[in-house]
C-alpha cells in the first residue's frame, strides 16, 4: 500500500488529481492523505523573502465555507470509489512547512504543475512550487491537468547520487509502470563522451525496467522537449533534485523547468 500526499490549498478543489488517484487505485491500494493548508502570507517566513510580495492573507470567511463542503465532496468522491481517505488539517501554520512535515511521513506527493498555489502567482513552476520541490522529503509527482498513465518514461541520468536515486525511487514506488518503454537519456555537449559508470547504470536499470534501453543525446535539453519527447506517446520524466545538482544544470532546470510550464508531461522528482 502507497500512502500519496495531496496538499489541497485552503477552498480548492483538486479534482485532476483526484481523477489520477481514482485510476491508481484499482493497481494498487493506497492511502489518499489530504493535507488542508491555508493561502497565506509567506513573506515574513525566514528563509522565504524572496517570494512575491504580493501575496495575500487568508479570507477566513469564505473559505471556511469552501473547506468544509469540499471536504465532504472529497470524502464522498473516494468513499464512492474505495479509497482509503485521511484528512489532516492544518491551518494555524503556514503551508509550506506544514506540507514538509507532511511529506516526511508520506511515500509521494502530488502536485498539480499548473495550479499550485496559482491565485498568487501563475507562473509555473513558481516560487511556491520551487520551495517544495527543494524542501519535500518524499518524492513529488507533478502532473498536468489531463493527466495520463505512462507510455514511455524517460530517465535523467548524469552520473550523480540523485539521479540514480529518482530512478531506483520511481521503481519501488510504481513497479506497474516498469513494463512499458524506459529510456535512460544522458545528455552531454560532446558526441564522445562517456556515460558514467554506465555498466552499473545498466545494470540496475536492466533489473527493475523491464524494456529498457540508452540513449546519449548531443543537444541543447530545452531542444529535447520540442524534438525527440514530442514524438513520445505519454511520457513521463523521472529526473533527480530539481536546482541544485550538475543535473539541475544541464538537464533538470531547463528542460524538468519547460516540460512544467507547458503543462503536458508528468514529471518525477526525487532527492536524499
Amino acid at each position: 500500500m502507497k500512502k500519496l500526499l495531496l496538499p489541497v490549498e485552503g477552498g480548492h478543489y483538486p479534482q485532476e488529481l483526484l481523477d489520477f488517484v481514482s485510476t491508481l487505485q484499482p493497481m494498487a491500494p493506497l492511502l489518499l492523505t489530504a493535507a488542508i493548508v491555508p493561502e497565506t502570507d509567506y513573506v515574513s517566513m525566514a528563509g522565504l523573502r524572496d517570494l512575491p510580495s504580493s501575496a495575500p492573507h487568508s479570507c477566513f470567511g469564505d473559505e471556511e465555507r469552501m473547506v468544509k463542503y469540499n471536504r465532504k465532496r472529497l470524502e464522498q468522491f473516494c468513499e464512492e470509489r474505495g479509497i482509503k481517505l485521511a484528512v489532516h488539517e492544518d491551518r494555524e501554520d503556514f503551508a509550506l512547512p506544514c506540507l514538509r512535515r507532511e511529506s516526511r511521513y508520506a511515500d509521494l506527493m502530488l502536485l498539480n504543475s499548473a495550479h499550485f498555489f496559482e491565485d498568487l502567482d501563475k507562473d509555473q513552476p513558481n516560487a511556491w512550487m520551487k520551495e517544495m520541490l527543494h524542501r519535500s522529503e518524499c518524492p513529488v509527482l507533478l502532473m498536468p491537468d489531463k493527466a495520463t498513465l505512462p507510455g514511455e518514461l524517460i530517465l535523467a541520468y548524469d552520473g550523480s547520487a540523485a539521479s540514480v536515486f529518482a530512478i531506483r525511487q520511481f521503481a519501488y514506488l510504481f513497479p506497474e509502470f516498469c513494463r512499458v518503454q524506459a529510456t535512460l537519456v544522458y545528455i552531454h555537449n560532446e558526441f564522445d563522451a562517456k556515460i558514467p559508470e554506465e555498466d552499473a547504470v545498466r545494470e540496475l536499470c536492466g533489473l527493475h525496467y523491464k524494456k529498457f534501453r540508452v540513449l546519449k543525446l548531443k543537444m541543447r535539453p530545452a531542444d529535447f522537449y520540442h524534438t525527440w519527447i514530442g514524438m513520445m506517446s505519454n511520457p513521463w520524466l523521472v529526473t533527480g533534485s530539481f536546482g541544485r545538482s550538475a543535473l539541475s544544470e544541464t538537464f533538470s532546470r531547463s528542460f524538468s523547468t519547460e516540460l512544467i510550464r507547458e503543462h503536458k508531461v508528468p514529471v518525477f522528482v526525487a532527492h536524499k
